[in-house]
């Protein structure tokens, strides 16, 4: 006679059909996607190579008080960190990362992302719209450079020109201390002043933009205008001497100066005071 089955135990069955029940919703082992998941924040850190290095401090505000208010509506990507062990590297979200920090979260929702971080991270910032021209166009750059890319595959890859490209590419040749203060100016600007070719007129055009009176008219025209020719430098001193004296002997005679004297002088004058401020 084959001995009883003891009965299961209430507590035990009801965790089995719980575990059952629950694994109807698992993600399985073979799901093409990737799913996400809580990082610790004091674990993550961003890209030394990140090629966006400025983060306006009211903006993450901003996004931070979003975040606080409607939660953490997009993961960040993170990749693996080879320096720490448990550790992640940003791939991409560096503005959600910051506006955690803000807000004193302690985790964030993030994915790993397993693939070419680099370009990953790459084409990620070079989509936004919130990058200054010379961020996009070192992006650029290191993107042609590290991946052995034309300027043709970079502007299908984007969803560009091939004009656009090499009109970004085009303000690295703007001196590089000119790029960092002129931020804030408008690209097509910058382009304009990146087809002229290095010399007193791009030196005295650049100055101009960077005192926010330049146009893009403007500088077309300084552009279209010839150039005077330069007199020798002796040439100039002698006639500066001239018109000195010329002037010391009016000044001599001591009779009234005519309106047209007079507005000839003003004109005068503010041509010296342009030179003396050169």
């Amino acid at each position: 006679m084959r001995p009883s089955r003891k009965p299961a135990s209430p507590v035990l069955g009801a965790a089995i059909s719980a575990i059952g029940a629950a694994s109807d919703g698992l993600v399985p082992g073979d799901s093409r996607f990737r799913h996400s998941f809580e990082a610790p924040l004091a674990r993550i850190r961003p890209d030394p190579d990140q090629p966006r290095k400025h983060f306006d401090p009211a903006e993450i505000a901003a996004l931070a008080a979003t975040m606080a208010a409607e939660g953490q509506l997009q993961p960040v990507l993170l990749r693996r960190d080879p320096e720490q062990r448990g550790g992640w590297i940003l791939v991409a979200g560096e503005r959600r990362w910051r506006a955690a920090q803000h807000n004193g979260w302690t985790s964030l929702l993030a994915i790993e992302h397993t693939g070419d971080a680099a370009l990953a991270a790459l084409l990620e910032n070079l989509q936004r719209v919130d990058l200054t021209p010379a961020e996009e166009a070192r992006g650029l750059q290191r993107l042609l450079a590290e991946r052995g890319m034309s300027q043709a595959a970079a502007a299908s890859l984007l969803g560009r020109s091939p004009a656009e490209i090499s009109a970004t590419l085009r303000l690295l040749t703007l001196p590089e201390d000119f790029l960092e203060r002129a931020a804030s100016l408008p690209r097509n600007l910058l382009v304009e002043l990146a087809r002229l070719e290095p010399g007193s007129l791009r030196d005295r055009l650049l100055r101009q933009a960077e005192a926010g009176s330049l146009t893009v008219r403007a500088l077309r025209a300084a552009r279209a205008t010839p150039p005077v020719p330069q007199q020798p430098k002796a040439l100039r001193a002698t006639l500066l001497k001239a018109l000195t004296a010329k002037l010391a002997r009016r000044r001599a005679e001591g009779s009234p100066l005519t309106p047209e004297e007079r507005d000839h002088l003003a004109a005068l004058r503010q041509r010296i005071d342009a030179l003396l401020d050169f």
